[in-house]
């Protein structure tokens, strides 16, 4: 019945078949092909792609007056018989065999389609009952024959087809396996997916680290509970409804909050009702005990926290705020299957009578991802890619470790630029992730104060020499708290929530906190006096509290104090007399409620990760008896070091040290120097070895190598900065602090 025509092309490249769209192939014939064709108007056909799959066409065909060779071939619809085993979907889409269909098409006496809707685009006020959507099926495929398993694909005549994006013909009884609609034909609608053909045809991507949010919601939704899903940008709000909306065909409408916001009054009233209304009429449409979603994004614009605003636009905002209440309570008594699901990254601006229960009840915090979650989120990017993945589970690792704050859409962005930056540079992983965290910073970080990065690739607590103790115990008390916090907790022991590091100005205080905060991969964010204390009055309090908030969601993180004996000062030696005091009496009093974690905001504590504790406080100070004393106590600077000034040891390893640095000739005995610098600080020996370097180049700019004269000359510029007094000032707190 069927006879196969294969079609005589210009061996020309250019020349080759073009199949432009489903519906649409171009062909170039020569003489000898149009002349041996068996393609006439109206012709049924099935056409064969280079790829294996195959459509169902009712031909139109039209010569192209241009070109004497050249004829369009045109389908009214896409119908995609079941697929062979032949198929490949990847493989090239060139159009080379066509072969009509002799066998008689004949009215099917029933058809059973599975329906796909595009809700976007669904005109529901024109398809009040499922009868609409059968005649509209009829109106479509007039023209058209298939067969059982066809997949019917109208996405093509996307503006004319009323939200009705595909079909699959379940079933199919007549006289033969091809067949059409017929005015007897009954239609029987089976199962309708509420999402696009192409959209369901698709792969999902996985989502990671959503789990446990996505368990609360649908669990909200079998209670037929509306629910509010509030996190900063890029955490996955609208991917977590879509996806279960999607795995359980749930319908999903989306409006956005803005879209609502008209310019006239009453219009933005009557957009919501509309709305609501549209809802009510697909509940009807659909005949079915199943959830509908309605997601509105961005809901705190529409229902914003009034405040004390006055005036026309308090007026407006109560207005809509009461309108979208009210149908809210309204639609909640007379159906059961509308459910609200509100999105906001701002939830601090919504107004609160949403929240309470019967409304929006069920409350999704989603925050910044903890490691963890960093962790299973880049597993399902690599999941994602499939077969083009390539990087290593000790890879994905290391990049969770080192992307402290980031949320899912930034991860993805650097994951992206990471995998770009290896293949395009052929560089290391280790060199494509810090090249890509240069250019892509956390949001969350991008108006951070005093943040001072987290560079784990170029500082440690060796890259200075000596205080081999101290940094032993640094490592224990911070750094093996963090990466191994299950070995402590077997014993009882609460990781550190503050260190005090005091000791000889030019000791490395500030740089052994840096080097610390980045050996442990902690976010950093420096402070001092001069960034907190402003004119204005409350605002050195704010900054203290934002500092800390951005701590917390950036966490593990350290804040750095530097000079805390300038910021905060001491209530006992300064009393409270005095403009200056009362500003450091404030700042102090917040700075203990946030190392206590009382000032954290309960609104924004949804927002935080499951690290949102593991914020360290570092200070430093050359004047320790001026701290407050509450400041000192157990839970907050619990660990009081102290950075002595070097001693003979210590000042030769910080001369290899700097000597890494600087070509020294083989005359340079550092042991010499080393005897020689007595209460020199690191500083100090930093500042001889530049000088010496420079008098090297000072006498001779070919110079490669510095000398024992150039440090002679040195030393003759070069004094110590330090007093015996204030060293043995310093040994004496210790001593008093530990009776």
């Amino acid at each position: 019945m069927e006879e196969s025509v294969r079609l005589c092309l210009e061996p020309k490249p250019y020349l080759e078949p073009a199949f432009t769209a489903p519906q649409t192939c171009v062909l170039w014939l020569n003489e000898a092909g149009r002349r041996n064709r068996a393609l006439s108007a109206g012709t049924r056909v099935i056409g064969r792609l280079k790829n294996g799959r195959q459509f169902l066409w009712c031909l139109e065909t039209s010569v192209d007056r241009n070109s004497s060779h050249r004829e369009g071939y045109f389908a009214a619809e896409s119908i995609e018989p079941p697929e062979t085993d032949d198929q490949h979907p990847d493989g090239e889409r060139t159009l080379v065999e066509i072969v009509p269909v002799r066998e008689k098409i004949v009215e099917f006496g029933r058809v059973v389609f599975d329906l796909w809707l595009d809700l976007s685009r669904l005109r529901v006020e024109l398809m009040m009952e499922k009868d609409n959507l059968k005649q509209l099926l009829r109106t479509f495929l007039v023209r058209s024959f298939f067969c059982r398993g066809s997949r019917i694909n109208l996405s093509c005549i996307r503006d004319r087809n009323l939200g009705l994006t595909g079909a699959f013909v379940r079933e199919a009884d007549g006289l033969s396996w091809y067949g059409c609609l017929g005015i007897q034909t009954n239609i029987d609608i089976g199962d309708i997916k509420y999402h696009p053909l192409e959209a369901s045809g698709k792969k999902r991507k996985s989502l990671g680290g959503l789990e446990s949010a996505r368990d609360q919601l649908a669990a909200a939704i079998a209670n037929q509970s509306s629910v509010l899903i509030s996190g900063p940008s890029g955490t996955g709000k609208y991917s977590l409804v879509e996806s279960l909306a999607v795995d359980q065909n749930y319908p999903l409408f989306e409006v956005r909050g803005l879209h609502f916001v008209r310019s006239l009054p009453g219009e933005t009233e009557s957009e919501l009702r509309s709305t609501f209304l549209r809802l009510r009429h697909f509940e009807e449409l659909i005949e079915a005990d199943l959830p509908i979603l309605l997601l509105v994004k961005d809901i705190d614009m529409i229902c914003p926290k009034v405040g004390q605003k006055k005036g026309v636009d308090y007026t407006n905002i109560a207005r809509i705020s009461s309108q979208f209440i009210s149908l809210l309570d309204q639609y909640a008594i007379s159906s059961k299957n509308i459910i609200i699901v509100g999105t906001t990254s701002n939830i601090e601006d919504l107004d609160h009578r949403l929240r309470r229960p019967g409304r929006l009840a069920k409350e999704i915090p989603l925050g910044i991802p903890s490691k963890e979650q960093r962790t299973a989120i880049l597993r399902a990017f690599e999941v994602n890619a499939g077969n083009y993945s390539c990087l290593t589970a000790q890879q994905l690792e290391e990049l969770a470790s080192r992307t402290t704050g980031y949320v899912g859409a930034e991860l993805e962005l650097l994951y992206h630029n990471i995998i770009r930056e290896m293949d395009g540079k052929q560089c290391s992983f280790e060199e494509a992730l810090t090249e890509a965290q240069k250019k892509h910073r956390p949001s969350s970080l991008k108006n951070a104060i005093g943040f001072a990065g987290s560079d784990a690739g170029s500082l440690t607590l060796d890259s200075f020499g000596g205080m081999e103790e101290l940094k032993s115990l640094l490592r224990l008390c911070i750094v093996e708290q963090l990466k191994h916090p299950e070995r402590f907790h077997r014993l009882g022991i609460h990781p550190l929530k503050g260190i005090l590091l005091y000791g000889p100005p030019g000791c490395a205080k500030t740089t052994l906190a840096k080097c610390l905060a980045a050996e442990s991969g902690m976010t950093f964010l420096s402070l001092s006096a001069a960034e907190i204390y402003s004119p204005y009055v409350g605002e050195a309090e704010r900054l203290i509290s934002k500092v800390f908030n951005e701590a917390r969601m950036n966490a593990p993180a350290a804040v750095f104090l530097d000079e805390i004996d300038s910021l905060v000062g001491n209530r006992g030696a300064a009393g409270m007399a005095g403009n200056t005091s009362a500003v450091n009496m404030g700042v102090l009093s917040t700075l203990l409620l946030e190392m206590d974690g009382i000032g954290q905001a309960q609104q924004s504590a949804g927002a935080l990760s499951a690290d949102a504790n593991r914020v360290v406080v570092l200070a430093a100070t050359n004047r320790p008896d001026m701290v407050d004393d509450a400041l000192l106590r157990p839970g907050r600077l619990t660990k009081l070091i102290h950075i002595p000034a070097p001693d003979e040891g210590t000042r030769l390893s910080i001369l290899r040290k700097i000597a890494e640095g600087i070509p020294l000739a083989p005359n340079v005995d550092l042991t010499l120097i080393a005897a020689r610098t007595e209460r020199f600080s690191g500083a100090d020996l930093n500042n001889l070895c530049s000088q010496a370097a420079l008098a090297a180049a000072t006498t001779n700019l070919e110079a490669t190598e510095v000398t024992m004269v150039n440090f002679e000359e040195a030393f003759k510029d070069v004094r110590p900065s330090l007093t015996q007094e204030q060293i043995d000032w310093f040994y004496k707190f210790e001593a008093n602090k530990q009776r």
